[in-house]
């Protein structure tokens, strides 16, 4: 990341994901957040080696279409920091090094969807997620995160957007949002077929995926 002290921000966050490939449902749910939050920007982190996901496309190919999707984007920046790390990548580890990079005052914030915060406890040294960053829980639809799981969090809940903006670590919040309509998954498995999902990509991501062979088994 090599964050100089000029470029150094108050307020860092993060939309995690495999991106494999990153999809408009990415793009929507990064803006909405950004606009709902008032954030000044929303970094997209494609995990490394996602060793929870096998058969995953290279950290290189989903970095890269990631990239040609966020041409334009004015509130939303790639962050390769996982990328560059072998073997597998815990988000402990990444906070761990945007603390350090960033100071003990900045705001830290890592976005989590509902059945992601619900795995939380069983995630690398998931208790520290709390002392170097914040977290927001983005529900979507229907869906809710139960108290019983909330309540084991080392953390405090917070309703105040600008409250919670000022907190370097230590808090979450929940924020509903329209929910996305297609999944990387579901775009895989069409593009397997040779089906057409042009209006689900952005075309400088389809013309990528065409020109590598990417979800046709040639990858």
């Amino acid at each position: 990341m090599a964050i100089s002290v000029t470029d150094q921000k108050t307020e860092y966050v993060v939309m995690g994901g495999t991106f494999d490939p990153v999809h408009n449902g990415h793009i929507h749910a990064a803006n909405a957040l950004a606009k709902a939050m008032d954030y000044s920007c929303i970094h997209m982190m494609p995990c490394g080696d996602a060793y929870h996901k096998q058969g995953s496309s290279s950290a290189q190919h989903r970095l890269a279409m990631l990239n040609l999707a966020l041409q334009g984007e004015a509130r939303l920046q790639s962050d390769p920091t996982e990328t560059k790390r072998a073997g597998a990548t815990y988000t402990v580890e990444t906070l761990r090094q945007l603390r350090q990079e960033l100071g003990p005052d900045a705001h830290i914030c890592w976005l989590l969807g509902t059945d992601a915060a619900k795995g939380l406890s069983h995630w690398k040294d998931w208790q520290q997620v709390f002392e170097l960053a914040n977290i927001i829980v983005v529900n979507r639809g229907n869906e809710v995160l139960p108290e019983e799981t909330s309540e084991s969090w080392p953390a405090r809940r917070v309703i105040d957007k600008e409250h919670f903006k000022q907190q370097a670590s230590g808090c979450f919040m929940q924020l509903a949002l329209e929910p996305v309509v297609v999944s990387s998954t579901q775009i895989r498995q069409a593009l397997h077929k040779q089906e057409t999902v042009g209006h689900h990509v952005p075309q400088p991501v389809m013309n990528y995926i065409e020109l590598h062979g990417l979800y046709e088994g040639k990858n």
